[in-house]
């Protein structure tokens, strides 16, 4: 999409190749390459000897940060942002802001005035309302499966980690939900802060280390992150074991959730888009899963879409740091979906939840985006009051 073989795979490895056989700060232009990637990983499913694109990549990031130049103001709002994910307190004043600000009608003012600047624009094209209260983890004695309930998701998608919880019981599953775990970390390995997302990581190997059965979690990223933890601390011999343990453990939602738990139906014929996100399909190579959950209910036609498997430009915190070829993504994915006449979208991470319906806002459509877990305990209230 960039047109510059520096921005290709080949291209990005020849790079880091540079980066670490150098001391010193990268020049610009060489962090600017490295920086705008994706990590969406689809060069991975590509890849016939199986690179692994992403962990590299993330190792890049990380030695960028330690030798950049010093950037004040952008190293303070990516710290303020990354500091404000793994507080589940911070994390939850601000979606209650957000929420307001929607709720409240000035953002349709704000959006009236069109005075923001292009990257505030961006950002705020994101802004929704919250479903419901945030979810509280419950921790239960002799569970079968325990709930990795994330951060966004627990913050904004409270309605959403209820209706992940009802699935997994509607099949006999007994499900705890360690009160003690902490945000996974992704986003501060995709940002080069790896140093925190090790930290993450042993805490969240820690708070598991009392459960039993799989570890369930309903966000791709999350996911990708999580079954990756075995990596992530193996150079740390103290935990690189139970690390181990832990990561082989994770399962998505869509895994662990039989269609035969699927006992909701449509209220009416619809036609379903499902958005594929980049961390579930390259990342953890899960693509048939939440079709078949799909296909479980009534009424229910899965419709496809042209490149389905195309990034839709959220990929973590991008679509704020990169708006020009995030909005060009997010345009492509748009159309292909609106070309399809779907009466919903479904995905299973929250970054593309916001980021498609952002889209489809921007394009004129009301049709609404879901996660797949949502939609699978109850379709109807995603297709709207009057069609319920």
């Amino acid at each position: 999409m960039l047109d510059d073989e520096a921005d290709s795979p080949r291209g990005r490895i020849q790079l880091i190749r540079q980066l670490v056989s150098s001391e010193g700060p990268p020049d610009d232009q060489l962090a600017g390459h490295l920086e705008a990637c994706l990590v969406c990983r689809a060069c991975e499913t590509a890849c016939p000897s199986g690179v692994p694109f992403g962990r590299i990549m993330e190792g890049a990031r990380e030695d960028l940060r330690e030798r950049e130049r010093p950037r004040r103001v952008a190293q303070a709002v990516r710290r303020i942002g990354l500091d404000t994910v793994r507080s589940h307190g911070r994390l939850r004043v601000a979606t209650r802001l957000v929420d307001l600000y929607v709720r409240s009608g000035v953002q349709r003012a704000v959006r009236a005035t069109r005075l923001l600047p292009k990257r505030l624009r961006s950002m705020e094209s994101l802004a929704i309302k919250a479903e419901g209260a945030p979810y509280v983890p419950l921790e239960r004695p002799d569970a079968d499966a325990a709930f990795f309930a994330g951060c966004i998701m627990r913050a904004a998608f409270g309605e959403t980690e209820r209706a992940t919880v009802r699935m997994l019981e509607r099949d006999g599953t007994r499900v705890t939900a360690p009160e003690e775990q902490a945000c996974c970390g992704a986003l501060h390995a995709h940002a080069g802060d790896g140093e925190t997302a090790r930290e993450l990581a042993r805490l969240n190997v820690d708070a598991f280390s009392g459960t039993t059965g799989p570890i369930v979690v309903n966000a791709a990223g999350c996911g990708a992150q999580l079954k990756a933890y075995g990596e992530l601390l193996a150079g740390d011999a103290a935990w690189r074991g139970r690390a181990r343990e832990f990561s082989a453990r994770v399962r998505d939602a869509s895994q662990a959730v039989p269609p035969t738990a699927v006992a909701s139906r449509a209220p009416h014929a619809i036609r379903v888009v499902y958005q594929d996100a980049c961390h579930l399909a390259h990342g953890q190579r899960i693509r048939r899963e939440p079709r078949a959950l799909l296909a479980a209910v009534p009424n229910v036609t899965i419709v496809p879409i042209v490149d389905a498997e195309r990034c839709c430009g959220s990929a973590g915190i991008y679509n704020v740091t990169h708006p020009e070829v995030a909005g060009e993504l997010q345009r492509q994915k748009v159309a292909a979906i609106l070309a399809a006449r779907p009466d919903v979208v479904v995905s299973a991470n929250p970054g593309c939840i916001l980021q498609v319906a952002a889209g489809l806002r921007a394009a004129g459509s009301d049709v609404p985006v879901v996660h797949l877990m949502r939609f699978l305990d109850d379709p109807s209230p995603s297709l709207g009051a009057s069609e319920a």
